[in-house]
């Protein structure tokens, strides 16, 4: 009990303690304040004297120390009312009545009738303002009215000058049209006695003029007849070159044809029974390694140019879901000229374009918003990876002796040389042709393309960044991407 009575009476005499120390503080902090702004107004610094004023009576708890802030205060808030009368600033008017609101003591008389004169100056300064604007609208207004009235006049000055001129100018006419009628009265006379002459003489030279028409006309019939001449002699000419260009535009087409059936390629049994054509895991670009061009039937040429509009046709829907303008038409026409460069078959690069326009059919199938998305989750990535298994019902439209080629460039243009790549991990050869051709082209147009996030590269920097990376993407495809762009 003692000692519960001891700690008690101890944390009493701490606490007063505590109290007593604060107060004497808050006092001295208050003197300080009064001291600063004491020196301040002394210096005639009336703004720092203001400020030091407020801080000492925000601080001031006794009342001694209030009274000595507030008789101080009320000198210096006289002072900056007064220079506030000189030099009015609105915000500093309203900060000194926020502070008389917040510490009534320091307003007395002089301070009150200091705050009314400035408020009342202010009133009569807008009034003069005021008064001021509205002259000089007035002046304004006096002036466009009378601008207006000069113009009227003028404007009606000019009419009554053109009135005249026109007046002037039909007087002119008349006596014009008058002078004209009495000269071609003198004339006509003049005229009729020359006829009368001229028909006498007429008379007797009508003969001469009907033989001199015979004439002409017997010239002109025969420059007529040699025009004639000529005209269908040129005609025949014309005719005999129109036939000579049926026949070289006939040729032409011939030739046109046949380089149509080239640029196809020859593709008969493309991964199908025959399992040398599948250079899926070929570690060389040889053409002789790869699926050779023998001429194909209209049938077959006419299957693949179907089979390429429908491509595209896809390429332009999977462009559009994924927000990448013109990507599958660039990537298919970059595979297409890699397939050249390293050597393969006409037909067999015709087929590459075809299936590099449709890689990414997958992504037909992935929600939208992922799509566009700036930032992913792990699992939302995840979901983005597996547009490569969703790729085959894409693909129903390829014949079966060319769905091998499709299907390796949908699933497997995400492998890495070095095995790190998806869906199956496959490692260096194990990685079809397409499927190289496809990681190299998809990533140099994504590099030299600009981005929400990037500017694009150039195409120097874009094939470095491919040859930095060799554990990603096979440098024979590299090197070819090199001499091409």
């Amino acid at each position: 009990m003692l000692v519960n009575k001891f700690r008690k009476v101890f944390l009493v005499l701490l606490i007063t303690l505590f109290s007593v120390q604060v107060f004497a503080a808050t006092t001295d902090l208050a003197v300080r304040f009064l001291d600063k702004a004491e020196e301040a107004f002394e210096e005639d610094n009336i703004e720092d004297a203001y400020k030091y004023v407020n801080q000492a009576l925000a601080v001031a708890k006794d009342e001694t120390s209030q009274a000595n802030v507030l008789f101080f205060a009320q000198t210096v808030y006289t002072q900056k009312l007064q220079r506030l009368q000189e030099h009015y600033d609105e915000m500093a008017l309203i900060d000194i009545q926020m502070n008389i609101e917040k510490y009534p003591g320091i307003e007395n008389t002089k301070i009150k009738k200091l705050v009314k004169q400035i408020e009342q100056d202010q009133v009569s300064k807008e009034k003069a303002a005021e008064k001021a604007d509205k002259e000089q609208q007035r002046k304004v207004e006096q002036e466009r009215f009378e601008a207006q009235q000069d113009a009227m006049e003028a404007q009606s000055q000019a009419m009554k000058q053109q009135a005249d001129a026109i007046k002037e100018q039909a007087e002119v006419a008349k006596q014009s049209q008058q002078e004209l009628k009495n000269a071609l009265d003198s004339n006509f006379k003049e005229i009729g006695n020359a006829f009368t002459e001229s028909a006498k003489e007429t008379k007797r030279s009508t003969r001469v003029i009907a033989f001199a028409v015979i004439g002409i006309a017997f010239i002109i019939f025969i420059v007529v007849l040699l025009i004639v001449v000529i005209v269908r002699k040129g005609f025949k000419q014309q005719q005999v070159q129109q036939e000579q260009y049926v026949q070289a535009f006939k040729m032409l087409a011939a030739n046109q044809n046949q380089t149509n059936r080239i640029m196809l390629g020859g593709i008969t049994d493309l991964y199908g029974t025959n399992p040398q054509m599948r250079l899926a895991g070929a570690s060389t670009w040889a053409p002789a390694m790869a699926l050779p061009d023998i001429e194909i039937s209209e049938t077959d040429e006419e299957e693949i140019k179907q089979l390429a509009v429908k491509c595209e046709e896809i390429g332009t829907q999977i462009d559009s879901a994924t927000g990448r303008k013109n990507n599958s038409k660039n990537v298919s026409e970059l595979v297409y000229k890699l397939s050249m460069q390293l050597g393969l078959p006409q037909g067999m690069s015709m087929l590459n374009f075809c299936a590099a326009m449709i890689y990414d059919a997958g992504f037909l199938d992935i929600d939208p918003d992922l799509l566009t998305a700036q930032n992913l989750s792990e699992e939302e990535r995840e979901a983005l990876k597996n547009h490569v298994n969703l790729s085959e019902k894409h693909l129903d439209f390829v014949p079966k002796k060319y769905w091998s080629v499709f299907e390796d460039a949908a699933m497997k243009h995400h492998e890495n040389m070095d095995g790190s790549g998806y869906p199956n991990g496959l490692k260096g050869d194990e990685i079809p042709q397409v499927a190289r051709l496809i990681r190299v082209a998809e990533t140099y147009v994504s590099l030299s393309s600009k981005r929400a996030f990037r500017d694009a590269m150039d195409k120097e920097t874009a094939v470095q960044k491919l040859r930095e990376q060799p554990e990603f993407y096979d440098q024979e495809v590299v090197d070819a991407l090199d001499k091409i762009v």
